[in-house]
């Protein structure tokens, strides 16, 4: 009997199938253990399997996990950029392309008012030279006294060069014009009362005057080369040019002196 029960035991063992409780230790009726009570001892059948608990975990763990785990209902933080982020990002690349897109434009603005700041030097030379040599409010020239003056003899030369840099100045000047009101001010850059915000101020202040006077400028030197085309008469066009030469110059002087000064705060 003794022997039976053994061998079903080690059968239950070899199977894995684990024992719910140890198994009791049977005692003789003298106290001393008996023989199945020390085969189980020896066997190790008496004791719970180890090898149980880890399956158990296992079995376990993915219902611990699906508690555990967070609901598909819930976002997680890659997928929480909802429309509000997208348009704050789409604002940043926005403001981005308009910040590089001002620097160009005011880029271009400034190359192109240096070179007609240049261009109208040399027109002011040129014109210096006529007021100089033709008669104006302040004398009758250099050339009714003294016709061996410089640029008397070439005065035809000195008349056409002054009107080709001048129309050249007027055509670089407009195109620089053109860019900076072109050029996007999204942040209002003139606005505060910081030392260059009051600077762009007097900067603009001052693009009023030059802008004016290179307007006027134009329309006044063809009148003064031709007064025919407002209809004055021969008799009076010696008066009238003298008169008129005299504005011109002195709006000149006064174009040049704000665009130079506008060219000095733009660039120092």
């Amino acid at each position: 009997m003794i022997a039976s029960t053994a061998l079903v035991l080690l059968w239950t063992h070899s199977l894995g199938i684990p024992s719910l409780s140890p198994l009791p230790h049977v005692t003789r009726v003298d106290g001393a253990p008996s023989e199945l009570s020390l085969r189980a001892d020896r066997l190790g059948l008496d004791r719970p399997r180890a090898g149980w608990r880890p399956l158990v975990a296992q079995t376990q763990a993915p219902a611990d996990a699906a508690s555990v785990a967070p609901s598909s209902d819930t976002p997680s933080p890659a997928t929480t950029c909802d429309l509000d982020c997208e348009t704050a990002q789409e604002d940043a690349r926005l403001a981005r392309y308009v910040m590089r897109r001002r620097a160009r434009l005011l880029s271009a603005h400034r190359a192109f008012a240096i070179a007609a700041w240049s261009t109208m030097l040399v027109t002011e030379v040129l014109g210096t030279i006529q007021a100089v040599n033709q008669p104006t409010w302040f004398g009758d020239g250099a050339c009714s006294h003294a016709p061996e003056a410089f640029g008397c003899h070439q005065a035809s030369l000195i008349t056409g060069l002054h009107e080709t840099f001048a129309f050249t100045t007027t055509a670089l000047y407009t195109t620089a014009g053109v860019l900076a009101i072109a050029a996007p001010d999204p942040d209002g850059a003139a606005e505060g009362d910081g030392q260059a915000q009051r600077t762009l101020r007097l900067h603009k202040t001052l693009a009023w005057v030059h802008g004016a006077g290179m307007i006027l400028l134009p329309i006044l030197g063809v009148i003064t080369a031709h007064p025919q085309i407002v209809g004055v008469s021969p008799a009076a066009q010696a008066d009238f040019g003298r008169a008129m030469r005299t504005v011109h110059a002195a709006l000149g002087y006064t174009t040049f002196a704000a665009l130079s000064f506008s060219a000095y705060l733009e660039l120092f």
